[in-house]
């Protein structure tokens, strides 16, 4: 199966891989979002990518570039009491005042009609299911790609929305603690991208939640859940895991 995302691929392969499967995959996610020092920007949405990739060569289907939208909101005060921030500070998303590049984020209408164009022209060319795929825990991000999945299912095309974590059965402390670009989600990052991973970024020791930009239930994040403690071998078996998973599911749903 190629590799090569559907922009790449020339229209008979495509016709080859809705004949093959009926499956296309649609990651979702900011490609441009504060992940602090060792994780790129585009984090959720390579993360998604890789995702859509594997299963799509798995099965037989075609995969999409990722469409670039993220939601998200003015963090409440007690969160921001919680990291460290003063009273008067405030947030949006990962824009937190001392990092030195700005987070983009999106409107609802935006990603609803960016979505909407996408599944149309997936339904259109005769594919019989579309996976959304998203890589982002903004708020409101999720509800609103639930939604579009059921609004925009029809006769001919169903629309199926999916999480990138729903489908990992892999049990490891290092995967339950740690927020956006703690330990947790730098073992995913490593999982599905890791030449993208550069732990020598952070120092190692506690961290600053609002210097280093990793959010935490606390303050400061304790030595032992620095990001830099992230292990490959549990990553791999993350990948595995949510790839054969969600494998099954797309087999099952769409009766391959």
């Amino acid at each position: 199966m190629t590799s090569r995302p559907a922009e790449e691929m020339l229209p008979h392969q495509i016709l080859e891989a809705r004949e093959r499967s009926g499956c296309a995959f649609v990651p979702v996610g900011p490609a441009f979002e504060w992940h602090s020092f060792h994780l790129p920007m585009g984090t959720d949405a390579l993360v998604a990518e890789a995702v859509c990739r594997m299963v799509a060569e798995r099965v037989g289907g075609i995969w999409l570039r990722p469409l670039s939208f993220g939601l998200d909101e003015w963090r409440p005060e007690d969160n921001l009491l919680e990291w460290g921030f003063k009273e008067e500070d405030r947030v949006f998303g990962m824009r937190f005042p001392d990092l030195p590049l700005v987070s983009e984020y999106c409107q609802a209408p935006e990603m609803r009609a960016a979505v909407k164009n996408r599944l149309d022209a997936i339904g259109g060319c005769g594919f019989r299911h579309a996976f959304l795929v998203n890589g982002h825990g903004g708020a409101g991000q999720m509800p609103t790609l639930e939604a579009l999945a059921e609004e925009c299912t029809t006769q001919q095309c169903q629309a199926h929305f999916v999480t990138t974590y729903r489908f990992n059965t892999v049990s490891h402390e290092s995967l339950d603690v740690g927020g956006h670009a703690g330990l947790s989600e730098t073992t995913w990052v490593m999982a599905f991208r890791p030449e993208l991973v550069d732990l020598s970024r952070q120092p190692d020791g506690e961290l600053s939640v609002r210097l280093a930009g990793i959010l935490h239930d606390r303050p400061t994040i304790e030595a032992r859940f620095n990001p830099r403690n992230a292990v490959r071998a549990i990553a791999d078996d993350v990948r595995e895991s949510v790839v054969s998973n969600f494998v099954e599911f797309v087999r099952s749903v769409a009766g391959l």
